[in-house]
């Protein structure tokens, strides 16, 4: 259980690391200007907490997700009501009990819901290459708010493109070809992966809008709809670099054809008694 909840907390690392410095000490980034490392400190930190359940002995699949959820529901519990309860007592927009309510709301939803995601672990390989491709999703925009300003370097955006790529080749090889079914479900993985940047995209184009003066919430229906269209256009792959995709997928087939050649090959081998 204590594990789940440091990993629930792992999700914001980036916040506490950079973040809680400025202003009010808080632990979760409770911001309605803050709404991008909110959701994807959420996402990776239920992510995690629910791939813990990989670390259980195999044949407790009910006490690794009652273990993993009692800890997530705890660590979102706690660090919902101390961010809360620092920032009612501030301020402006953000003290606002109905903004306070709407994130809290959301950041546990999307930490249950990440949660949930992670524990398709438990499900064999196939659960694990979508947890690992969700996880390469989140990767480049987790690692790059975690890494300060000052390691900034022209090649970073582009290293952590390739390390994603990476991480997607991983995840295609643990779903493995065999048996053929399992093929189903690579466009599934690319897929998830593909569209959590987007996703991102999104938020981080809706988080300007969430401030006063913006007419909130008569105005809200129209936001969602342009965060839509904003998703559309990012998930188009006429505007990103197809380049390390389609690498991560041919490296995949190999590595994945050459790991079930030698898995035959070895069970040929085996002397029948």
């Amino acid at each position: 259980m204590p594990s789940a909840a440091l990993a629930w907390c792992a999700g914001f690392l980036p916040w506490l690391l950079h973040g809680t410095g400025r202003g009010a000490p808080i632990v979760l980034p409770l911001r309605a200007g803050l709404l991008t490392p909110l959701v994807l400190g959420a996402a990776v930190g239920g992510l995690l907490a629910g791939a813990l359940a990989l670390l259980v002995p195999a044949g407790r699949r009910r006490a690794a997700l009652l273990a993993t959820g009692s800890g997530a529901v705890l660590g979102i519990a706690v660090t919902v009501l101390q961010s809360v309860a620092a920032s009612v007592a501030g301020a402006g927009f953000d003290s606002d009990p109905r903004v306070l309510t709407g994130l809290a709301v959301l950041t546990a939803a999307l930490g249950v819901l990440a949660w949930g995601a992670g524990s398709l672990v438990l499900a064999g390989p196939a659960g694990a290459g979508v947890v690992l491709g969700s996880a390469a999703g989140l990767l480049p925009g987790w690692l790059s708010t975690l890494l300060p300003p000052s390691v900034y370097v022209s090649g970073l955006g582009t290293a952590l493109v390739w390390l994603q790529a990476l991480l997607l080749a991983t995840a295609l090889v643990v779903v493995g070809v065999r048996p053929g079914a399992r093929l189903v479900l690579w466009p599934v993985v690319v897929l998830v992966a593909w569209l959590v940047g987007p996703a991102l995209t999104a938020v981080a184009w809706w988080e300007p809008l969430l401030r006063p003066g913006t007419g909130l919430p008569r105005t809200l229906g129209d936001a969602l709809a342009g965060a839509w269209q904003v998703f559309g256009l990012a998930a188009s792959p006429l505007g990103r670099d197809r380049g390390p995709w389609v690498a991560a997928v041919v490296l995949a087939v190999f590595v994945a054809v050459l790991l079930d050649g030698h898995r035959r090959a070895q069970a040929g081998s085996v002397p029948v008694s």
